[in-house]
Order: structure tokens, then sequence, then C-alpha cells
């Protein structure tokens, strides 16, 4: 397997955290683009992602882009049922959660962090306070939904961390940088997710050093 992938993606990191929790990741051959670089904009990527974008995962003869249907196909691969249960009820839960953190939470935390970390370290301009606005009333609308939901749970499917965490918490630590902007104060019970998360060894194994080193 060959994986692009690239270090301020928060979408590669959940991808790279599940391969070095499988214990696949010394199979997989890394490209590890610079995309400050423009480095995912080569012909070699588009011909496995017409869209140019990590993280890709070719395994075999399949090109495999978008973060959570990789995840899923990783963990199948590993017959991982601990980690991605496959009995309908679990693998629903799984793939509504993934569906609801991209259209809702981690899109608001991606666009307050595009604003307020990404635009800065591309040279892009000042943030836009209208669009940050904006994206932390969306933030605050989807957090409580997380926060309750976290109320008597230590994981997002229960007592045990599976793949449902890394993709919802995608974002972690830039949402816990203070220079990110991102309003976490007001929920206590997504913090303390968020620092369980941090502490597992594949997800601190893929920590965005390169982006939090830069926004300091």
């Amino acid at each position: 397997m060959k994986l692009y992938t690239a270090d301020i993606s928060p979408n590669c990191r959940r991808v790279e955290a599940v391969l070095h929790h499988l214990g696949l990741y010394d199979e997989v051959e890394v490209c590890r683009l610079n995309l400050l670089a423009g480095e995912h904009l080569s012909s070699d990527l588009s011909t496995s992602n017409p869209n140019g974008k990590v993280p890709t995962l070719v395994a075999g003869d399949m090109n495999l882009w978008e973060a959570n249907p990789t995840m899923i196909y990783l963990c199948d691969r590993a017959g991982a049922e601990g980690f991605c249960p496959t009995d309908a009820k679990s693998r629903f839960e799984i793939l509504r959660w993934m569906s609801w953190e991209a259209q809702h939470y981690n899109r608001a935390i991606a666009e307050i962090t595009w604003e307020t970390m990404v635009k800065p370290l591309f040279g892009m301009g000042d943030p836009d306070e209208t669009r940050i606005e904006t994206a932390s009333q969306n933030f605050h609308r989807f957090a409580g939904v997380l926060n309750f939901h976290l109320e008597e749970r230590a994981y997002m499917l229960g007592g045990s961390f599976t793949v449902t965490d890394f993709a919802v918490g995608a974002f972690s630590a830039l949402a816990s940088n203070p220079q990110s902007r991102v309003p976490l104060d007001d929920y206590a019970n997504v913090t303390a997710w968020y620092q369980r998360l941090e502490a597992m060894p594949a997800w601190a194994a893929t920590a965005p050093t390169r982006l939090m080193e830069a926004a300091e």
C-alpha cells in the first residue's frame, strides 16, 4: 500500500492514526507531501485521486480517497472487529457519526481554524471575522450535541474507543490550541474526551506538530 499524506491535515491524521492503531503503518509506503510547496498538485497524486487531495491510499488496484471510508476499509481489511464493529447497529452508529462530523461539527471547526491558523500559515491574509463568527455559531450548535452525547460515555460508542473517535476527534489538537479560537470553554465533556484521545499512543504518534509550532 502507498499513502499520500501531509503533516498539517486532520483528515490525514485520522488515517495515519488508524494505520498505527492496527499495526499496519510499517507495511505502507508513506509519501508525505509538502502542501506549502504545492506538492499535492503533482501528477503522481492526480493519477490516484483526480481531486489532487490527501489522504489518498493506493491498495493494489484500488485508489481510496476520502478519509472516513478509507479508515473503514483499513479496519475491515485488518479484521478489527472491536475497533470498527461490523454488526448492523454499530456500523450504522459509526457511519452516522462520521457523516455528522463531516457535515456539521468538524466542518464548523475547519472553517474557524482555516481563518485563524491555516491562512496565517500559508500567508493568505488576515482572518475574516465575519466567517469566524458564523462558524462559531454553528460550532456551538453542534458542540452541544456532542457534549450531551459524551455526558455518560468515555468514547463515542461507549466505554472503549473506536474508529468513530478518530473521525469525530480529527481536529482535537487544532481545536484545543487557544490560537484556533474554537470556543471549547462551555463543553467540558468534549474537552475531557479530546484529552483522552490525545493520550492514545496511535493518536499521539500523529500529532500535527508542524502546524502547531507554526501557530505558536
